[in-house]
């Protein structure tokens, strides 16, 4: 368990907190770049650490990222005009480009000069991997652009997912470290009493069921430390997975990185990638496997239409019956929904010095020390691992169902999986 003040130093994230200010050191996710189709579309609203910014997409093609109230009389320019150049507010005409540069100030006289003396709110943005991506730190300590070895994929390699959870980030980022919860949340199938050849018949890729219990070691890294579950098998061999944390919000299992971005300190914004070296991703059903699809599954802002209010949609008659994947826990729509019906029923900021760990939180356990860490290195030093320039994050990359000798280290499955990113550390 944490203490309290921990807890606090952990899950707050507005601007002046400790942890808010880490974050704003690194690239962050502000929204998808299909959420702005095409040059002049609509402006979206994105809220991003406990701040409310604004996302559009100039003439030119250019995404751009700014505070949302317009720095003449504060009026939303969620509602201003996106045309020739820049995002015009509604209430005087301000416009504003990509930079914060003030275009013009029709309301003014000719021949004021105010607009040279003032700029926006607005932050430097890259658009890489079908996401948008932004630095809301200082100038001066802003890290290179981001790449992690899904962004070299070719585009049809690839498919990137959000979704929200009513909930703090760490919170909700503790269920990819908690992998023994996939067992019963996500299957179950040993307390319902599945025969085995049920549970063969289930697409592996989907359903990572062990019927029996592995063991969780870690290593701290550089960037943030790196968990290995750890079959043994009957043959004498083991089976290993091993998953990198990067802080503050980057969990990389072995096809399916997962970034999640704190808009505040009560919700976050799931980034959920799908990715294969070797094949292209089917986007489409991937998006429909774990319940992200807008329309079907989420609102045209990408918050889930199963939530809380409906009980996630949960079907106890399926449950008795006990006849189809998702019987154990009730809730289809999706791993995220289930996921988030149990880590978003604790309450939007779980008071961790109330619970009682085990062995199998090892990993969890891991995650929350190595951020301490990383936020008291910061408040000491004010540095973070993405300006360490001997960090080579493109060649970080989760692996798992890899078959190693009896006697092998599990750390030496990076440096043998090669299968998925050559070089793995």
């Amino acid at each position: 368990m944490l203490t309290k003040e921990d807890n606090e130093l952990l899950t707050r994230v507005g601007r002046g907190t400790p942890m808010g200010e880490l974050i704003r050191r690194c690239w962050t996710p502000a929204c998808l770049s299909e959420e702005l189709p095409e040059p002049d579309c609509d402006p979206i609203r994105v809220r991003l650490l406990g701040e409310d910014l604004i996302a559009f997409r100039d003439s030119d093609g250019r995404a751009g990222v700014m505070d949302e109230h317009c720095p003449h009389r504060g009026a939303s320019l969620f509602f201003g005009r996106n045309e020739e150049g820049g995002l015009r507010c509604l209430y005087h005409g301000w416009k504003m480009d990509v930079a914060g540069n003030i275009l013009e100030t029709p309301c003014e006289p000719a021949e004021s000069r105010m607009r040279f003396h003032i700029k926006h709110a607005a932050y430097p943005v890259v658009e890489r991997a079908e996401v948008v991506w932004v630095y809301l730190g200082p100038p001066a300590e802003e890290p290179p652009a981001p790449d992690f070895w899904w962004m070299g994929l070719p585009a049809e390699n690839r498919a990137v997912g959000k979704i929200e959870y009513t909930c703090n980030f760490v919170q909700a980022m503790e269920g990819v470290w908690d992998s023994m919860h996939s067992n019963f949340l996500h299957s179950g199938f040993g307390v319902m009493h599945w025969t085995p050849e049920q549970i063969a018949a289930l697409d592996p890729r989907e359903y990572g069921f062990w019927p029996t219990t592995p063991f969780v070691e870690t290593q701290d890294t550089p960037y943030g430390f790196r968990a290995a579950h750890v079959h043994e098998q009957p043959d004498g061999s083991k089976v290993v997975g091993v998953r990198p944390f990067i802080v503050p919000f980057h969990s990389l299992l072995s096809d399916t990185p997962h970034m999640f971005v704190p808009e505040d300190d009560e919700h976050t914004w799931l980034f959920d990638v799908r990715a294969s070296v070797k094949r292209p991703v089917d986007r489409e059903a991937a998006l429909r496997a774990r319940g992200e699809r807008v329309g079907p599954d989420l609102t045209p802002d990408h918050r889930k239409i199963h939530n809380s209010e409906n009980n996630y949609g949960q079907d106890r008659q399926v449950m008795r019956e006990k006849k189809v994947d998702w019987s154990y826990s009730g809730i289809p729509w999706g791993k995220p929904h289930q996921d988030m019906a149990m880590t978003e029923s604790m309450g939007p900021i779980w008071d961790r010095s109330k619970e009682h760990l085990g062995s199998s939180d090892a990993a969890v356990m891991k995650l929350r020390s190595r951020l301490l860490d990383a936020v008291r290195g910061f408040m000491e030093t004010g540095k973070v691992a993405e300006l360490d320039p001997s960090i080579p994050f493109e060649r970080i990359a989760g692996v798992s169902n890899v078959r190693v000798a009896a006697d092998a280290p599990w750390e030496s499955v990076g440096a043998t999986a090669g299968e998925l990113v050559p070089g793995l550390v």
